[in-house]
């Protein structure tokens, strides 16, 4: 097999398309395990893949207003002997020509394929004929662990709740495809039926667009959760998956880094297909409407409002997502009239943590982990 000792991946992607990449960098890694692995993509994205996947070495910010030539001329500086373009763009497609750079690109396949394969397999197929070893396991790719350690402790603190284990829900999908998400009125009584039957904490994740859907769901059940939707960084977010049980979501970026750190999903899909970007390895766990869309694939649903979920994730009710949620668990949640017993109280007296404190101590907890890094 040929060595490579400077590997460049080029992935400008969304959060759930980079997170769905990692098994390329720890299967190159697995193959080369002398080389030099640089990721090139988003900003936003460099504390998450950095700082949290050991098979990334190095991270260059992709500037997207760089023109062509200039992002050549970076590329060259980078000096890899190997290129992998996972973007499927045409600026991907350019940048090595005539460079001499061994590449190697992802084509994706059309998702309208009656067996599409996953997102993560299409992704690995770009490097099927340079690695002839893969991982045992493919995720968790993502190690929150010394994040999850420092931070969980004191969110639960200071939001006055009990040490119990912790249910994630992704309650919102963002302000793009608002159809992916599951009607508010079905996460009201989840969140109600978690709290009367299971011994955990629910904790909503989200990003900014989703605070105010995720506070009103609160609301309704005594404000006994915590809402962290907007105020965590991506590695925040991470390391809060990371001590989840479950997850409950539907399709969008946390669901992925969920699996990424191990945590099973209980995915709902409608206007998608699961098959190709449902929450890997978690079959077991996914509610699927995606054979009753009428809009499937399409960015709205024609029979719902524009800012609605799709209609057909109103037909995914609260009974079969609960049995999900109790088969991800494990057998000691299997009845659904039983849960393990805790000494103390279930319900205790929520409390509302103004969004204001919020931000004042992420940032002090921010400032004190930078001055540990730099001691």
């Amino acid at each position: 097999m040929k060595s490579f000792a400077n590997i460049v991946i080029f992935h400008p992607a969304a959060i759930g398309d980079a997170v769905l990449a990692t098994p390329v960098s720890t299967t190159l890694k697995l193959n080369f395990p002398g080389a030099k692995i640089t990721y090139w993509s988003h900003p936003s994205l460099k504390s998450l893949l950095l700082e949290l996947c050991p098979a990334i070495d190095e991270f260059v910010e992709f500037q997207k207003d760089l023109g062509f030539w200039k992002l050549r001329k970076q590329l060259l500086a980078l000096k890899p002997d190997l290129f992998i373009d996972l973007s499927n763009s045409s600026r991907g497609y350019m940048l090595p020509i005539l460079t001499g750079i061994e590449t190697r690109r992802y084509e994706k396949e059309s998702e309208t394929v009656a067996q599409p394969v996953h997102a993560v397999g299409n992704f690995l197929a770009t490097i099927k004929d340079i690695c002839g070893t893969y991982p045992q396991n493919l995720f968790p790719t993502l190690y929150p662990d010394v994040i999850a350690e420092e931070l969980i402790p004191q969110l639960v603190e200071m939001h006055r709740l009990d040490y119990r284990p912790l249910i994630g829900l992704v309650c919102g999908v963002g302000s793009l495809r608002p159809h992916r998400a599951w009607i508010p009125d079905g996460w009201i009584y989840l969140v109600k039926q978690i709290l009367d039957c299971l011994p955990h904490t629910p904790v909503f994740i989200g990003g900014t667009e989703d605070y105010d859907l995720a506070q009103r769901i609160n609301a309704e059940c005594g404000n006994r959760g915590m809402n962290l939707c907007g105020q965590l960084q991506l590695p925040e977010t991470a390391a809060v998956l990371k001590c989840c049980d479950v997850v409950v979501s539907g399709d969008t970026g946390p669901a992925h880094i969920a699996v990424a750190v191990g945590t099973p999903v209980v995915g709902l899909y409608g206007p998608t297909n699961p098959l190709r970007s449902g929450p890997y390895g978690c079959s077991a766990y996914l509610l699927d409407q995606s054979e009753s869309c009428e809009c499937l694939g399409a960015k709205i649903c024609h029979l719902a409002g524009p800012a609605q979920p799709g209609e057909c994730m109103g037909r995914i009710m609260l009974p079969e997502v609960m049995a999900k949620i109790r088969l991800a668990l494990g057998p000691d949640y299997a009845d659904v009239n039983t849960m393990p017993s805790l000494d103390e109280d279930l319900s205790p007296p929520g409390v509302a943590v103004d969004p204001a404190v919020m931000a004042e101590f992420l940032a002090q907890y921010r400032e004190d982990k930078k001055e540990d890094q730099q001691e």
